[in-house]
């Protein structure tokens, strides 16, 4: 199951190759026929995207370009990484990524913004890459919101 996003929260997640505003995300997708699905809820209906495999696969490339400078330990993307073939992005793990954070930021009502929640859903997807399993992501985002809540131990 692939995760759909509004037009307003892919434009504000600033995807390399897309635009940046809802009116422009809304054009896109109607010219290159994107697929979605209507949602119904307070105020009527809306559609929600789901974003063409070619602009997430930019974003990974430009990502770790960015990520590069980052010292985030195990799971910094290095420069070989970097220049690594953008092809090579596996699309079911980057959906299973995203949907680990999903349900996290859903279930504990964090409320992350579209630019943070895709800085999360890259290393949760390094971290399966690197042999992680769903299972240990999901333990690791709920020790996180336990210690940041309670400052209890993990």
């Amino acid at each position: 199951m692939k995760i759909l996003f509004t037009a307003a929260e892919i434009a504000r997640m600033r995807l390399p190759g897309l635009p940046t505003t809802k009116s422009s995300i809304l054009s896109r997708a109607a010219r290159e026929g994107w697929r979605y699905e209507e949602q119904y809820g307070i105020g009527g209906i809306r559609r929600v995207f789901e974003i063409p495999d070619r602009y997430l696969v930019a974003a990974h490339g430009a990502m770790a370009g960015r990520m590069v400078s980052q010292n985030t330990g195990r799971y910094l993307v290095r420069h070989d990484d970097a220049g690594k073939d953008a092809a090579a992005l596996d699309a079911g793990m980057l959906a299973e990524a995203a949907q680990i954070l999903e349900k996290w930021d859903l279930d504990e009502g964090v409320g992350l913004s579209a630019d943070v929640k895709g800085r999360l859903i890259a290393l949760c997807y390094k971290m399966l890459a690197d042999g992680a399993v769903s299972g240990d992501l999901s333990a690791l985002l709920a020790a996180v919101t336990r210690v940041v809540r309670d400052g209890s131990n993990v």
